[in-house]
Protein backbone atom coordinates (compact mmCIF):
# COMPACT_ATOMS: atom_id res chain seq x y z
CA UNK A 1 0.00 0.00 0.00
CA UNK A 2 1.50 3.48 -1.32
CA UNK A 3 -1.06 5.74 0.17
CA UNK A 4 -2.21 4.91 3.77
CA UNK A 5 -3.90 8.67 4.24
CA UNK A 6 -5.94 7.49 1.81
CA UNK A 7 -7.14 3.74 2.91
CA UNK A 8 -7.63 5.86 5.87
CA UNK A 9 -10.20 8.22 4.58
CA UNK A 10 -12.08 5.61 2.99
CA UNK A 11 -12.26 3.63 5.65
CA UNK A 12 -14.04 6.55 7.54
CA UNK A 13 -17.35 5.69 6.14
CA UNK A 14 -16.76 2.02 4.71
CA UNK A 15 -15.36 -0.84 5.73
CA UNK A 16 -12.78 -1.28 2.49
CA UNK A 17 -11.40 -4.81 1.89
CA UNK A 18 -7.29 -3.91 0.92
CA UNK A 19 -7.71 -5.76 -2.24
CA UNK A 20 -10.58 -3.32 -3.32
CA UNK A 21 -8.68 -0.36 -2.59
CA UNK A 22 -5.18 -1.63 -4.39
CA UNK A 23 -7.15 -2.06 -7.25
CA UNK A 24 -7.81 1.98 -7.23
CA UNK A 25 -4.34 2.95 -6.01
CA UNK A 26 -2.38 2.27 -9.39
CA UNK A 27 -5.49 4.00 -11.57
CA UNK A 28 -4.59 7.39 -9.13
CA UNK A 29 -3.20 10.59 -10.49
CA UNK A 30 -0.41 11.63 -8.46
CA UNK A 31 0.84 15.34 -8.01
CA UNK A 32 3.03 17.47 -6.30
CA UNK A 33 2.14 21.32 -6.08
CA UNK A 34 4.64 23.86 -4.75
CA UNK A 35 3.97 26.23 -1.69
CA UNK A 36 1.02 28.91 -3.32
CA UNK A 37 0.86 26.64 -7.07
CA UNK A 38 -2.58 26.31 -8.17
CA UNK A 39 -4.17 22.79 -8.75
CA UNK A 40 -7.12 24.46 -10.33
CA UNK A 41 -8.05 28.30 -10.93
CA UNK A 42 -11.38 29.72 -11.60
CA UNK A 43 -12.72 29.12 -15.19
CA UNK A 44 -11.03 26.01 -15.62
CA UNK A 45 -12.94 22.58 -15.47
CA UNK A 46 -12.01 20.20 -13.19
CA UNK A 47 -11.92 16.91 -14.01
CA UNK A 48 -10.61 15.30 -11.13
CA UNK A 49 -11.49 14.60 -7.70
CA UNK A 50 -8.36 15.43 -5.59
CA UNK A 51 -7.31 13.81 -2.30
CA UNK A 52 -5.02 16.04 -0.21
CA UNK A 53 -2.26 12.59 0.56
CA UNK A 54 0.26 15.16 2.43
CA UNK A 55 0.00 19.37 2.61
CA UNK A 56 -2.52 22.12 3.45
CA UNK A 57 -4.66 23.33 0.56
CA UNK A 58 -7.61 26.63 0.29
CA UNK A 59 -10.52 26.77 -2.04
CA UNK A 60 -10.86 30.42 -2.68
CA UNK A 61 -12.57 33.10 -5.14
CA UNK A 62 -11.24 36.41 -6.06
CA UNK A 63 -14.49 39.08 -6.54
CA UNK A 64 -14.94 41.49 -9.09
CA UNK A 65 -13.21 44.05 -7.06
CA UNK A 66 -10.21 41.70 -6.76
CA UNK A 67 -10.91 40.78 -3.26
CA UNK A 68 -10.15 37.51 -1.87
CA UNK A 69 -12.77 35.35 -0.09
CA UNK A 70 -11.80 32.08 1.38
CA UNK A 71 -14.29 29.23 0.86
CA UNK A 72 -12.35 26.42 2.22
CA UNK A 73 -9.07 24.85 3.99
CA UNK A 74 -8.18 21.64 4.28
CA UNK A 75 -5.31 19.36 5.06
CA UNK A 76 -3.88 16.20 4.99
CA UNK A 77 -6.05 13.50 4.84
CA UNK A 78 -9.12 15.59 3.40
CA UNK A 79 -10.53 16.07 -0.43
CA UNK A 80 -10.89 19.22 -1.64
CA UNK A 81 -12.16 20.17 -5.12
CA UNK A 82 -15.16 21.56 -6.93
CA UNK A 83 -17.87 18.62 -7.21
CA UNK A 84 -20.40 20.44 -9.11
CA UNK A 85 -17.67 20.85 -11.93
CA UNK A 86 -16.25 17.78 -11.55
CA UNK A 87 -19.55 15.79 -11.77
CA UNK A 88 -21.13 18.57 -14.83
CA UNK A 89 -18.15 19.47 -16.51
CA UNK A 90 -18.96 23.28 -16.07
CA UNK A 91 -16.30 25.61 -15.36
CA UNK A 92 -15.23 25.97 -11.83
CA UNK A 93 -15.90 29.40 -9.59
CA UNK A 94 -12.72 28.39 -7.02
CA UNK A 95 -9.30 28.58 -7.08
CA UNK A 96 -7.91 25.72 -5.29
CA UNK A 97 -3.92 26.46 -3.98
CA UNK A 98 -1.53 24.69 -1.75
CA UNK A 99 -0.52 26.47 1.15
CA UNK A 100 2.67 24.42 1.34
CA UNK A 101 4.50 21.55 -0.70
CA UNK A 102 1.55 19.72 -1.53
CA UNK A 103 1.01 15.86 -2.44
CA UNK A 104 -2.42 15.02 -3.83
CA UNK A 105 -4.00 12.26 -5.12
CA UNK A 106 -6.89 12.50 -7.81
CA UNK A 107 -9.28 10.28 -9.50
CA UNK A 108 -10.55 11.22 -12.87
CA UNK A 109 -13.62 10.52 -14.55
CA UNK A 110 -12.72 7.25 -16.03
CA UNK A 111 -11.44 6.01 -12.89
CA UNK A 112 -14.42 6.99 -10.79
CA UNK A 113 -16.65 5.24 -13.10
CA UNK A 114 -14.32 2.08 -13.31
CA UNK A 115 -14.75 2.12 -9.39
CA UNK A 116 -18.39 2.97 -8.91
CA UNK A 117 -19.13 0.24 -11.25
CA UNK A 118 -16.76 -2.56 -10.24
CA UNK A 119 -16.47 -2.16 -6.58
CA UNK A 120 -19.78 -0.37 -5.77
CA UNK A 121 -18.93 -0.04 -2.02
CA UNK A 122 -16.85 3.31 -3.36
CA UNK A 123 -20.56 4.90 -4.33
CA UNK A 124 -21.51 4.13 -1.02
CA UNK A 125 -18.58 5.89 0.44
CA UNK A 126 -19.10 9.03 -2.36
CA UNK A 127 -22.74 9.02 -1.09
CA UNK A 128 -21.97 9.68 2.03
CA UNK A 129 -18.94 11.77 2.21
CA UNK A 130 -21.29 13.77 -0.39
CA UNK A 131 -24.02 14.05 2.28
CA UNK A 132 -21.42 14.56 5.69
CA UNK A 133 -20.12 17.39 2.81
CA UNK A 134 -23.04 19.01 2.65
CA UNK A 135 -24.00 18.69 5.98
CA UNK A 136 -20.58 20.83 6.46
CA UNK A 137 -21.30 23.42 4.29
CA UNK A 138 -24.74 23.74 6.32
CA UNK A 139 -23.07 24.14 9.32
CA UNK A 140 -20.40 26.47 7.68
CA UNK A 141 -23.28 28.91 6.39
CA UNK A 142 -25.35 28.27 10.25
CA UNK A 143 -22.15 29.29 12.20
CA UNK A 144 -21.25 32.76 9.70
CA UNK A 145 -24.74 33.91 10.41
CA UNK A 146 -25.02 33.12 14.45
CA UNK A 147 -21.67 31.95 15.93
CA UNK A 148 -19.40 34.54 17.22
CA UNK A 149 -16.30 35.41 15.36
CA UNK A 150 -14.37 33.87 18.26
CA UNK A 151 -16.16 30.39 18.27
CA UNK A 152 -15.76 30.48 14.45
CA UNK A 153 -11.84 30.83 15.30
CA UNK A 154 -11.81 27.99 17.87
CA UNK A 155 -13.69 25.54 15.53
CA UNK A 156 -11.10 26.07 13.19
CA UNK A 157 -8.03 25.58 15.02
CA UNK A 158 -9.90 22.69 16.85
CA UNK A 159 -10.43 20.73 13.06
CA UNK A 160 -7.21 21.78 12.11
CA UNK A 161 -4.74 22.56 14.49
CA UNK A 162 -1.39 23.28 12.53
CA UNK A 163 -3.26 25.96 10.26
CA UNK A 164 -1.07 28.94 12.29
CA UNK A 165 2.30 27.82 11.36
CA UNK A 166 1.65 27.04 7.47
CA UNK A 167 -0.99 30.15 6.26
CA UNK A 168 -0.96 33.57 6.38
CA UNK A 169 -3.46 35.22 9.10
CA UNK A 170 -5.28 37.01 6.78
CA UNK A 171 -6.08 33.49 4.89
CA UNK A 172 -7.68 32.66 8.33
CA UNK A 173 -8.99 35.77 8.64
CA UNK A 174 -10.70 36.32 5.22
CA UNK A 175 -11.87 31.77 5.81
CA UNK A 176 -13.63 33.19 9.15
CA UNK A 177 -15.18 36.32 7.69
CA UNK A 178 -13.47 38.48 9.97
CA UNK A 179 -10.09 41.62 9.38
CA UNK A 180 -7.01 40.21 10.45
CA UNK A 181 -7.17 43.02 13.06
CA UNK A 182 -10.11 41.31 14.69
CA UNK A 183 -8.43 37.66 14.15
CA UNK A 184 -5.07 39.25 15.92
CA UNK A 185 -7.22 40.62 18.76
CA UNK A 186 -9.38 37.22 19.33
CA UNK A 187 -5.71 35.04 19.51
CA UNK A 188 -4.69 37.81 22.03
CA UNK A 189 -7.99 37.41 24.15
CA UNK A 190 -7.37 34.16 24.32
CA UNK A 191 -3.82 33.61 25.35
Amino acid sequence: MKYPNLFKAFNTHIDLDIDVYLDLEDRLVHKKIGKKDFLFKQGEVVNYLPFINDGLMINNIIDKDGEEHVIQIRGTGLWLGDLYSFFSGATTRFNIQAYQPTEVLMINHETFDYMTKNHPVYEKYFRLSIQNAYVQTLNRIYNLHSASAEERYLELIKNIPELFDKIPHYIIASHLKIKPQSLSRIRKNLK
